[in-house]
């Protein structure tokens, strides 16, 4: 017994490596970790492109809205507004251009089937007191669908009766 009493006598404690305070991770999770931030900045940047470029169709949000219904204006007001948006995502589309019967069936186009729009020429052309109150709010409700609507990505050219872009 003595041969274990000494024996016992020479161990020492086990002296062990201090651990980390965090886990470490293994690779795979940093792979993990680093697809998802790049998931991530792809996405970012996607959102903040398309944020840019819808700037122009929030500009014409915020100025049709200032807009009064009942002005005599409203429809020369309104038509420029629609071609300025128009321009800012096409500067040579056919329609800048185009008559007043192509740039009304465009627009027809752009409405839901039941929303009628008014005679633009007779809108556009004629003297304010030719054409009614409520041509001119049917135009107005025609131009807040037609700016709810816009995507410049699907516009393409209309042009039916033969208008050159000049």
């Amino acid at each position: 017994m003595t041969d274990q009493a000494q024996l016992l006598s020479l161990l020492a404690d086990i002296n062990e490596p201090p651990y980390p305070d965090t886990p470490l991770l293994a690779p795979g999770h940093w792979l993990l970790i680093a697809l998802a931030a790049l998931g991530l900045a792809m996405l970012s940047y996607h959102l903040w492109r398309r944020w840019q470029q819808q700037a122009a169709k929030r500009q014409a949000w915020r100025e049709f809205q200032r807009l009064d219904p009942q002005d005599e204006l409203l429809a020369t007001q309104l038509n420029q507004l629609l071609k300025r948006l128009l321009k800012s995502y096409w500067p040579s589309h056919p329609l800048l251009s185009a008559g007043t019967a192509d740039w009304q069936q465009h627009w027809q186009q752009c409405l839901p089937p039941d929303v009628r729009l008014p005679d633009l020429s007779v809108l556009l052309y004629q003297a304010p007191s030719q054409h009614s109150v409520a041509d001119r709010q049917q135009l107005y409700h025609a131009a807040r669908l037609y700016l709810q609507a816009f995507n410049a990505t699907k516009l393409s050219p209309i042009l039916s009766s033969g208008g050159q872009h000049v």
